[in-house]
C-alpha cells in the first residue's frame, strides 16, 4: 500500500518545480480516496499490529530474506540496462546470501562488498528512453506515472519466483514480501499518516513528494538542485 511512499520524510519542504502532468487527476483523486479507505481500515490497522507483536530482530530477517527474494529481478533489469557489472555483482550477491545467508536470513554478501545497483522494469524503460508519461493513482499500489505502471507489470513478468516454482514456494516468496511491506508500513506510520491524514491535499502531497523523489532515482539530479526525500532515512537505515 502506497509502496512508492512508504520511505518518504513527512514535513519537508516540497519544491515547486515538478510539473503538474496529471490528466486524469479527477479520476486519480477518486483512486486515491479509495486507497485512503483501504490504509485507515485494512493496511494501517494490521501493520501496526505487526509492528507491535513482531520483534524488531525478525523484522529485519523477513526484510533481509525480502530483498534477496527480489535480487534475481535486480539482475534482469541490470542485463536489459546493459549494467553487466551490477548484474555479475547482483548474481553472486544472490548467491553468497542465499548460502551463506541462509536464504538470505543475513547478508554477507554486503561485509564482502559484493553489491550492485538494484533496479526495476520502470527504470529499464527510462534508460530505454521510454517518456515518464501521466502522473496516475493505481489501486492499492498508489502514486505511480504512465511508464512505471508498465513497469510493475514488467517486474511481475520478470519475477522468477512466480513461474519457475511451485505454488508453495510462491505463497512463501509473495507473504515474505507482504511482511516488509507492512513492516515498513507500521514503521514509517508518523510520517506516512501526516502525509496522508494530516495533509491539507493530501492527493497533492503524495503527488509532489513521489514525483520528486522518483525522478531524482531515475535522473541522478546534483543535491543542489534536487531534493531527495529517501536520502535521511537510508543514512539512519
Amino acid at each position: 500500500m502506497f509502496l512508492a511512499i512508504l520511505l518518504c520524510i513527512s514535513g519537508c519542504d516540497i519544491p515547486t518545480g515538478v510539473d503538474r502532468n496529471d490528466p486524469f487527476e479527477a479520476v486519480n483523486r477518486k483512486v486515491h480516496s479509495f486507497n485512503l479507505v483501504l490504509d485507515r481500515n485494512i493496511i494501517r490497522p494490521v501493520a501496526l499490529t505487526y509492528v507491535s507483536i513482531v520483534n524488531s530482530d525478525i523484522q529485519n530477517v523477513v526484510s533481509n530474506v525480502s530483498d534477496n527474494l527480489s535480487t534475481p529481478g535486480d539482475v534482469a533489469n541490470n542485463i536489459l540496462q546493459g549494467d553487466l557489472e551490477s548484474a555479475v555483482k547482483n548474481s553472486l550477491r544472490f548467491i553468497v546470501n542465499s548460502t551463506f545467508g541462509i536464504g538470505g536470513i543475513s547478508k554477507p554478501a554486503e561485509q564482502f562488498g559484493i553489491n550492485g545497483e538494484t533496479g526495476d522494469f520502470g527504470e529499464t524503460l527510462h534508460v530505454w528512453g521510454v517518456p515518464e508519461g501521466p502522473f496516475v493513482v493505481l489501486p492499492a499500489f498508489g502514486p505511480s506515472t504512465g511508464r512505471d505502471a508498465l513497469g510493475i507489470v514488467g517486474d511481475i513478468s520478470l519475477d522468477p519466483i512466480g513461474p519457475l516454482m511451485n505454488e508453495q514456494v510462491q505463497l512463501y516468496s509473495y507473504g515474505i514480501r507482504a511482511a516488509d511491506v507492512l513492516g515498513k508500513r507500521g514503521n514509517y506510520s508518523t510520517s506516512l499518516d501526516s502525509i496522508l491524514y494530516d495533509s491539507a491535499d493530501s492527493y497533492e502531497q503524495m503527488k509532489l513528494i513521489y514525483l520528486q523523489a522518483r525522478r531524482f532515482e531515475l535522473d541522478g539530479t546534483q543535491e543542489d538542485d534536487y531534493f531527495d526525500p529517501y536520502e535521511e532515512i537510508f543514512e539512519n537505515d
